[in-house]
């Protein structure tokens, strides 16, 4: 199995311990899954979102051999939304993340060097998935970004944020030390809605 990891911007803030949470707080999570649909994306992001995104997605990547993959997701589905009264909504959220990452093959690059930039409308969050070819790069960076990221979300900057995270991201990939050449472009620019 590929190492991977997660850097996460936990909805309230600060501390990461998995948690259940209380009914209400469940109750309000589940509904704002049942409330949003893809529909939510265009209008959260704005027309045109994911040419614009792909096209910096390809910036992101040019010159190098870092894959971005950016997965849009309005709600989660009904079944992980019954598990997240026991698990934790960040806990259940960091892990769609992770499947997501196995689902969409984001760590079968060349180099292992795959990210995920996963999103959850619902909820305004960001999880950013890596692959272990990147470990060069600190882990806090990871977490700066999916932090930033998440702020400018709940802002409702949504693709003013995450353009701007896929900046940063380059910025990150230019110093990690990878190879420049590699098998192409070996993982979509398109983002994929979930």
């Amino acid at each position: 199995m590929a190492e991977i990891l997660v850097a996460v911007a936990p909805l309230g803030g600060g501390d990461m311990t998995p948690r259940a949470v209380t009914l209400s707080e469940w109750l309000g999570f589940a509904s704002r899954q049942l409330w949003f649909d893809e529909k939510d994306i265009d209008r959260l992001l704005g027309p045109g979102w994911a040419e614009r995104l792909a096209e910096q997605i390809q910036a992101t990547e040019a010159g190098g051999s870092g894959e971005v993959r950016l997965c849009v997701e309005a709600a989660l589905p009904w079944a992980d939304v019954v598990r997240g009264r026991a698990l934790g909504v960040d806990q259940l959220i960091r892990e769609r993340a992770s499947n997501l990452f196995a689902q969409l093959r984001v760590w079968e690059t060349e180099n292992n060097s795959g990210i995920l930039f996963y999103m959850l409308l619902s909820e305004r969050a960001i999880e950013i998935v890596v692959d272990c070819g990147l470990r060069r790069i600190e882990a806090r960076c990871w977490q700066d970004l999916a932090e930033d990221t998440a702020r400018g979300l709940r802002a409702g900057q949504g693709l003013r944020a995450l353009l701007t995270s896929l900046e940063r991201c380059r910025r990150l990939l230019r110093g990690a030390g990878l190879p420049e050449e590699s098998a192409g472009n070996e993982l979509p620019d398109t983002p994929h809605r979930q």
